[in-house]
């Protein structure tokens, strides 16, 4: 005879039962039409953003899924297979582990006594939810503010491989937005040579990975308006843009949340850009030049 332990148990019940309901809704009368769930849209203008002490929450009116993230500084120590349907990530130097449940209470309550099984406790928990929220399923996150019986894992964040790197300033800054701002500059400067870039968000402070040496005569070019103008011009068109899928606002919330800041911040995106210059773009030029 077979033998789980508890935790285990509760991993095949939380891969189980969501399968079981999306078998559930294969025949039988069909239900009334709905987009699905990667399709539909929320204006960021009409939305509500909410903290409640450590609970970030955002409500999706007709939305077919709910989204629930739990942040801490602690890391689980036992593996899960892709499978699951669970998410762990790092950002910001906190451990990020997701969910994606149809809105349904039952779920939800699943999903949040796995995560108390299963999770390592810590100190200084958020808990961001992102659905059709009412206040039901909100007090059903309470269990994650309890004590948590998984174990945590003791691994430190290795550095991401790379030939060069940039450090970004703070989350939440106007340094930062223009550091991206020259961060795309410097991608055009290079774009003869094909680069590799990419981000790396794990630890506290963002970093941008090259796959190549960066020569210091890029550096040494102060940025020109020919050069400012059509990426300033392409964020300013991404940020007036104000359709946003489920997915897209719940990470929002989640960056949100991983660095404290203001409930508004991704909401004024636009007025942030306006304060953007050139001179502020060739600060950033000037400060990555003097920390490599």
């Amino acid at each position: 005879m077979f033998h789980f332990s508890r935790r285990t148990l509760w991993i095949i019940v939380y891969v189980t039962i969501p399968l079981i309901y999306v078998l559930n809704q294969l025949g039988g009368e069909p239900e009334s039409e709905s987009a699905d769930a990667e399709d539909q849209l929320w204006s960021l203008d009409e939305l509500s953003f909410e903290r409640d002490g450590n609970r970030w929450l955002v409500d999706l009116p007709q939305a077919n899924q709910l989204w629930l993230t739990v942040v801490q500084n602690e890391a689980p120590a036992e593996p899960l297979d892709s499978s699951s349907g669970v998410r762990v990530s790092l950002q910001g130097g906190r451990t990020l582990v997701s969910v994606v449940n149809p809105a349904r209470l039952e779920l939800l309550e699943t999903s949040v006594d796995f995560l108390v099984e299963w999770l390592p406790d810590g100190d200084d928990r958020q808990l961001i939810l992102s659905g059709p929220l009412n206040d039901e399923w909100v007090a059903a996150l309470e269990p994650l503010n309890g004590r948590l019986q998984g174990q945590a894992s003791v691994e430190e964040i290795q550095p991401a491989a790379a030939v060069a790197r940039l450090i970004a300033p703070p989350m939440g800054s106007d340094e930062q937005l223009a550091f991206l701002i020259w961060i795309d500059v410097l991608e055009q400067r290079l774009s003869g040579y094909q680069p590799e870039v990419r981000w790396d968000h794990r630890a506290e402070r963002s970093q941008v990975l090259f796959s190549q040496t960066l020569a210091p005569n890029l550096f040494d070019e102060p940025v020109s308006d020919a050069e400012l103008a059509p990426v300033l011009a392409a964020y300013q068109a991404a940020a007036e843009q104000r359709q946003r899928r489920a997915d897209q606002i719940h990470r929002y919330l989640v960056t949100t949340a991983v660095y404290d800041l203001p409930l508004d911040f991704l909401l004024q995106q636009p007025e942030r850009l306006a304060r953007i210059d050139l001179a502020a773009v060739n600060q950033q030029r000037q400060r990555t030049q003097e920390a490599r």
